[in-house]
């Protein structure tokens, strides 16, 4: 019986509202039968009617951006922050908003201001960074613009940093949307899921009150993917189809094609095959419109995982070539490691375990280098499933433990389930039938509480085939 059970691990990535603040991205793992990762539709904002020097503020910025990119010096998880577009947009309109503040300012003097300017678009953050820093104490009607102008500078390289630059910038204006989310967006790439919520839920206060509905729907998206992340699947729905709702209203296509792939998703993780694929077919087209690449990528994989799901493996390896062709593109290293680990699992499937290893390998390197746990958890089961076939048994505990234990510190029920699963299966392998049961019984009871049918069944079995009552 052993040998029959193969473990999928998929990461989904939901897509996410770019609205006048930041999107985070929320990873979620989840367990099927055999192992994949799902990647979000990035999103735009692309503000029209800028001025001249507004245009010209935003060259700058773009070129801070490129710089540091060209430089090296993205690291960590602020590079899969930065590679996601509503994120990199998010910046370029809180440099450009910097750039403008170093223009308008009395706080510095003439040759400051042009060598902060110079510093930006030289991707030289630490000269920046300073002159912003005395803009901020010297300049009372500044100060909330130059927090949030540091902040953007440091959430490239360091989260912790910008994190205390925006929570000043809501001490100096406790009701600005923008820097609320921003405090939910950093929050939750450092793992801190109760903060990032509340500063969501300020941030939806906030909408509300103004009455922006991006704003709104921005923070409903956002808090669906707390929910999401916490197998909280109805919550998690309702949101992204509240947000979708507005988002349609406005006429936004980028918020419509990431509020569908968020419902194709969660039509996924039921098992709803048929629903998921419409619904991210629905998303590739709207990508396509707005020639969308990262959104083409993210739409094509989730249909190849579609694909690999229902056993069609050469359809499910062509898709997914060609979202890594898209993502290696565009540089998008997140992209470029789900690829890869779903590329991993059909070798897997095939029964190719050097090359599957080898592709598992290359995505957890991205997933480190991004500081990406979810992927880090997913690629560590995926390689504790190809540790335990080969029948290094030890090996395989390590890694499916250090899997758990991410996934636990991230709250996230599904990931959970699926690594209690694994050890479930590597405790059967060893003929520890009473350890089997307990872990099954654990996975189940959180497979039920998220709703993920097909897991249900499959643990289900599992426990009757022990000759134990699910």
């Amino acid at each position: 019986m052993t040998e029959t059970k193969t473990v999928e691990i998929v990461a989904l990535i939901v897509a996410v509202i770019s609205a006048l603040a930041t999107v985070i991205s929320v990873g979620v793992a989840i367990w099927s039968s055999g192992k994949s990762i799902s990647q979000e539709a990035p999103s735009t904002n692309i503000a029209g009617g800028v001025a001249d020097s507004t245009n010209i503020a935003r060259g700058v910025a773009e070129a801070f951006l490129a710089s540091q990119q060209q430089q090296g010096k993205l690291q960590e998880d602020h590079t899969r922050a930065l590679e996601a577009l509503a994120e990199k947009d998010q910046c370029i309109r809180e440099l450009t908003a910097a750039v403008e503040t170093i223009r308008n300012t009395d706080a510095a003097s003439d040759s400051q201001r042009k060598e902060a300017e110079a510093a930006l678009a030289r991707g030289e953050t630490a000269k920046a960074d300073a002159i912003f820093a005395v803009i901020e104490r010297a300049d009372p009607d500044q100060a909330v613009r130059a927090a949030k102008a540091r902040g953007a500078i440091a959430y490239q390289n360091q989260p912790r940093e910008a994190l205390e630059h925006y929570q000043r910038a809501i001490v100096f204006q406790p009701k600005d949307a923008d820097a609320w989310n921003q405090v939910g967006a950093l929050n939750r790439r450092l793992g801190e899921m109760e903060a990032a919520e509340a500063a969501f839920r300020r941030a939806q206060e906030l909408g509300n009150a103004s009455g922006d509905k991006r704003v709104i729907a921005m923070t409903l998206d956002n808090l669906g993917n707390i929910a999401k992340t916490r197998g909280e699947l109805d919550k998690a729905e309702g949101l992204y189809q509240r947000a979708l709702t507005l988002t349609e209203e406005l006429g936004y296509k980028e918020g419509t094609a990431k509020g569908v792939t968020n419902l194709g998703l969660i039509a996924w993780t039921r098992g709803e095959l048929t629903e998921a694929e419409g619904l991210h077919r629905r998303a590739l087209v709207l990508s396509e419109e707005l020639n969308h690449k990262e959104g083409m990528a993210k739409s094509l994989t989730n249909l190849g995982i579609i694909a690999r799901s229902r056993g069609k493996l050469n359809k499910a390896e062509r898709l997914y070539r060609r979202a890594l062709a898209l993502y290696e593109e565009s540089g998008h290293k997140e992209g470029m490691a789900a690829t890869l680990s779903n590329l991993g699992l059909l070798a897997r499937i095939r029964d190719e375990l050097d090359q599957a290893e080898g592709l598992y390998q290359r995505a957890l390197a991205l997933s480190e280098e991004l500081g990406h746990k979810e992927y880090m958890a997913v690629t560590l089961s995926n390689l504790g499933e190809v540790a335990r076939v080969r029948g290094k048994l030890a090996e395989a505990e390590k890694l499916y433990r250090s899997a758990l234990t991410l996934n636990e510190e991230l709250g996230c029920k599904q990931g959970t389930a699926r690594d209690l699963t694994n050890l479930g299966v590597l405790a059967e392998t060893r003929g520890q039938r009473v350890e089997a049961e307990e872990y099954w019984r654990q996975a189940l009871a959180l497979f039920t509480e998220v709703g993920m049918k097909p897991e249900i069944e499959k643990v289900t079995g599992w426990l009757r085939e022990l000759g134990a009552a699910p």
